[in-house]
């Protein structure tokens, strides 16, 4: 039993053993699978954790990451000296990253830790200036580059532009397009209320004008532009407005400009220069009837045509006099041009014959009559090249023979006489166009001068031409028409010029626009017209001690021998005659000396010194001689096909069209 009992107790023992045993090794097996389960969860963890988290250290800027296999950040190197540094981020974090830094010998921005603390930046030519780290004036000078610039809004997410803002400036954080977008409205926004508060402070009268664009859609646009002088006599040209025209009738377009008057609060209009169509004339009809009661001599004057545009019909008419000789030349200049031994013959012959000129063969744009002028007047120095190449070069002549479709035959000596003609002629208008099209000077003072400009021009040309009678006759209407509509304000700005004023040079000047005795007839309406405005303008900005007189003599009013007195002085105002004791401010500006017409002076700074002396017509002449003759600059001017906007431009909604358009202005 004893024997029995400890066999029995031994297989126990050894079957409790065996059972432990496997217990312990089941339970090593599950903590090691658990270990290993909650290993894995912590790696996902960790993971996720770096997909979600983005550096916020601002070292990462100067720091370039190096990772291991499994994505894992282990080190850094630094942009400026290359140094690797561990950067484990559960052992080391950033601290030695920083540390580095403030300590690299080739850190640009070493002492520059504080945005605060500005830093001396050396311009040539200049004394040293401090310069300091400002992100957002930064940004609000990147949306001004890409309004001035005319740059897309996905500029700033091209790789190249940003990998060349990391070098040139780390610390710049490049905005996206949208925050691109709103930066620009934020500008546009600013300027439009600091122009509104100017408007209402500090402006007297505003002279409009308008100009037309066609995006590539075919839908019209109208830009409005606005010009005055402030009260340190200086010309300002702004762009308020630019809007999709709804219709092409004129009533549309007066409405267009009353809402954009309304918009800004300008009630007080001077004139508007628009271009030469019936849809204009009525659009400008409707203005001067909705607003007659703020506009000068009832709307009058208010209708100024554009200079630029009536040269460019003058221009297009006169091309098309000599359309045939100006394609022979286009036609021989392009065939030089197309081939390298032409090219080389060319040259040859005109070291043979002597051509002395340092300009040489280019071709032109036919739609761009600036540029048909060059092309011509480059041509004409290689007249004798180009005869002599028809003799000698039989291909040029076949190659350009009219036989040849689409060529219209080789330059012969009628064509280059009538392209000699018509360079002349393109170059007086070349020269007035750019004047004319100003946009930082008073071009109105002198446009009566590029008028007698442009007529005698046109005549001279006719005349040499000796075109037949009816076709005389056609033109000789066109220039009648063209002189009934010139605005008078045009001689009143004139007349407030020192250098003229109503003078006998003036008047002969006239009389030379007009001819002898029809320029007599418009001296007359001329001086109306200057003392109308002059009266009106003096019951608007009388000077205190004129008011003073007329408060005494209210009060002297009633007494007797009175009457006559008052009589005979409400004649004398109304002729503007000088009495016993003072003369009128319009007779002592008249009866001073005219400055010199050949010098050249600065109207707006003379007007300005003189100011206090003639305070009625310096107001007069405030907005007078802020009137516009053109209502483009001079580079648009000289295209015939007008004016479109680009791709990018097109792209946009019209309020973000405007704001580009104004901001930039």
């Amino acid at each position: 039993m004893d024997v029995e009992r400890e066999s029995v107790g031994t297989g126990t023992q050894f079957v409790e053993a065996n059972f432990e045993m496997a217990v312990d090794q089941s339970q090593q097996t599950e903590g090691k699978s658990a270990e290993n389960v909650i290993d894995l969860e912590k790696e996902d963890e960790k993971q996720q954790a770096r997909k979600e988290i983005a550096p916020r250290s601002d070292m990462w800027n100067h720091f370039t990451k190096i990772k291991d296999d499994n994505n894992v950040l282990k080190a850094a190197k630094c942009n400026y000296c290359l140094r690797v540094l561990k950067a484990d981020s559960n052992q080391h974090g950033t601290s030695a990253l920083n540390k580095h830094f403030n300590a690299c010998k080739r850190n640009p921005h070493k002492f520059a830790k504080d945005p605060k603390q500005g830093t001396l930046q050396a311009t040539v030519g200049e004394a040293p200036s401090t310069w300091r780290f400002d992100q957002n004036a930064l940004r609000e000078a990147f949306a001004e580059m890409l309004i001035e610039d005319e740059q897309p809004f996905a500029f700033c997410d091209k790789s190249g532009f940003r990998k060349f803002m990391s070098k040139a400036c780390p610390r710049f954080q490049v905005p996206s397009r949208r925050t691109c977008t709103r930066d620009i409205v934020r500008s546009y926004f600013q300027e439009r209320a600091k122009l509104k508060k100017f408007f209402k402070d500090s402006c007297q009268r505003v002279s409009l004008t308008t100009d037309c664009w066609t995006s590539q859609q075919q839908n019209g646009y109208m830009t409005v532009t606005a010009s005055f002088i402030d009260d340190n006599w200086t010309l300002h040209k702004k762009v308020i407005s630019f809007f999709k025209v709804k219709g092409h009738k004129g009533e549309d377009i007066g409405k267009s400009l009353m809402k954009s008057l309304a918009d800004w609060g300008l009630e007080k209009l001077m004139t508007a220069t628009v271009d030469n169509g019936s849809a204009n004339d009525s659009g400008i009809a409707y203005l001067r009837r909705q607003m007659q009661k703020n506009i000068i001599a009832d709307g009058k004057y208010l209708h100024m045509r554009c200079a630029a545009h009536i040269i460019n019909l003058i221009v297009r008419d006169g091309l098309k006099d000599v359309d045939l000789s100006v394609r022979r030349v286009r036609d021989a200049v392009r065939y030089i041009k197309n081939g390298t031994s032409r090219l080389v013959r060319f040259k040859e012959i005109a070291e043979e014959e002597k051509v002395d000129t340092k300009t040489f063969l280019r071709l032109d744009v036919p739609t761009r009559w600036n540029s048909t002028y060059l092309m011509l007047k480059a041509a004409i120095a290689y007249e004798k090249v180009f005869l002599r190449l028809a003799e000698e070069d039989i291909s040029y002549v076949l190659e350009l023979s009219e036989e040849r479709e689409g060529m219209h035959g080789h330059p012969d000596e009628d064509d280059w006489h009538n392209a000699r003609k018509m360079a002349e002629f393109l170059e007086h208008f070349y020269d007035l166009t750019v004047r004319v099209s100003s946009s930082l000077h008073v071009t109105s003072n002198t446009f009566f001068h590029e008028i007698g400009e442009i007529l005698w021009h046109v005549n001279e040309m006719e005349n040499d031409r000796g075109k037949d009678q009816e076709r005389e006759r056609g033109r000789g209407k066109g220039k009648e028409k063209e002189k009934e509509n010139i605005n008078l304000l045009i001689f009143v700005a004139a007349f407030l010029d020192p250098r003229y004023k109503l003078s006998l040079y003036y008047k002969i000047t006239v009389e030379e626009i007009f001819g002898e005795e029809n320029g007599q007839l418009v001296w007359a309406p001329i001086n109306t017209c200057i003392q109308e405005l002059f009266t009106e303008y003096k019951n608007m900005y009388a000077p205190s001690e004129e008011r003073a007189d007329v408060t005494d003599s209210n009060q002297s009013k009633g007494g007797p021998g009175n009457k006559l007195k008052e009589a005979v002085a409400k004649r004398m105002r109304m002729s503007n005659c000088p009495n016993n004791t003072t003369k009128s401010e319009l007779h002592k500006y008249l009866s001073e000396d005219c400055e010199d017409t050949d010098k050249k002076i600065d109207i707006l700074a003379w007007w300005k010194d003189n100011s206090h002396r003639l305070p009625v017509l310096a107001h007069m002449a405030r907005d007078v001689l802020a009137i516009p003759v053109s209502t483009v600059a001079s580079e648009p001017v000289f295209s015939t096909t007008g004016r479109i906007l680009d791709d990018f431009r097109t792209s946009l909604t019209p309020f973000m069209l405007e704001a580009i358009v104004c901001a930039q202005d």
